[in-house]
């Protein structure tokens, strides 16, 4: 008896880790369909709280489905897990069978590593849009491409704008020549502390712009670390930003903070997520805390180096 209850809690186990395994799923809303006619295809990503999913690009992996694919939706799963979805209508203007190919998508735990997992391949038969007895086939085609040389007015346009830019580029060249150069004015300091205040009275989460919200939250903190931590923080990527605070000795536990946050808001600006909303009204004190974390840890190495300029070993 007790082997057996041994057992049966050990499958309990297993169906529950495999409940929660990190799963890639394609369907589609019918196998077969006539020329032309729409089909709805759907990918489902299910993960666990400590991964973050890397979202594809549906309408470039599906291009030559004639894609049209709305908005990535997350909802909660299981006990700690997420659930995210996009749907997509795909239209197939050649007869005979084809096939979506398997969807990779990049699971990214908080360690760093990835781990993919990918969908199943999908078949799809196309049949004839023509009646019972009708012998002619039904005009239907594909989206039109425009395809061809370039006319001789497009060209002659272009050289004009040619011209023109060429002339501005020497007229701006001859100004800085003959002028002295003037010291430009210092922009007035950024107060980032009243700034991140000013973004969450702006009422962009009550509107539902998310995107607005996230972008200058990203920027604002962005802004300030390559203002105070000498890192160009604006125009990195958030992996290249997490190597240059690393590199000028920012902690790396702080550092990761940091990439957490950005990545977060870069979810919403370029996956188009739509999180939690009490989660959202918390991110501007969560920058803030990062803002006089990062205050923290530059002056306290600051220090370090001056005392140990003061009293070398």
């Amino acid at each position: 008896m007790r082997t057996g209850g041994f057992c049966v809690a050990l499958l309990f186990m297993v169906q529950a880790l495999h409940a929660q395994a990190p799963r890639v799923e394609a369907r589609l809303d019918t196998a077969a369909v006539r020329i032309g006619d729409p089909i709805r295809l759907t990918l489902t990503i299910r993960h666990s709280a400590d991964v973050r999913p890397d979202v594809p690009d549906l309408a470039a992996a599906l291009e030559t489905f004639n894609p049209r694919c709305g908005v990535w939706h997350q909802v909660a799963w299981g006990e700690s897990g997420h659930k995210v979805w996009q749907d997509c209508q795909l239209r197939v203007y050649a007869l005979g069978p084809h096939q979506v190919p398997p969807i990779e998508v990049a699971l990214i735990a908080a360690s760093g590593d990835t781990l993919r997992r990918a969908s199943q391949p999908l078949a799809i038969e196309v049949v004839s849009a023509r009646g019972e007895g009708d012998d002619q086939p039904r005009d239907i085609k594909p989206p039109l491409a425009i395809a061809g040389g370039i006319p001789l007015w497009v060209a002659v346009l272009l050289a004009v704008v040619l011209l023109g830019l060429l002339a501005l580029l020497v007229y701006w060249l001859w100004r800085r020549w003959s002028r002295k150069a003037e010291p430009e004015p210092q922009p007035d300091p950024v107060d980032f502390v009243a700034e991140f205040a000013r973004i969450a009275q702006l009422g962009l989460l009550e509107r539902g712009d998310f995107k607005t919200y996230y972008s200058l939250l990203s920027e604002t903190l962005r802004r300030f670390i390559e203002r105070d931590a000498g890192v160009e923080a604006m125009e990195q990527t958030t992996g290249e930003l997490a190597a240059a605070l690393k590199g000028v000795g920012v902690e790396s536990a702080l550092a990761q903070r940091v990439v957490g946050y950005l990545e977060a808001a870069d979810l919403v600006k370029f996956a188009r997520f739509h999180p939690d909303v009490d989660a959202a009204r918390r991110a501007p004190e969560a920058g803030l805390a990062l803002l006089r974390d990062i205050e923290a840890d530059i002056a306290a190495r600051t220090a370090t180096a001056e005392a140990h300029a003061e009293h070398p070993v």
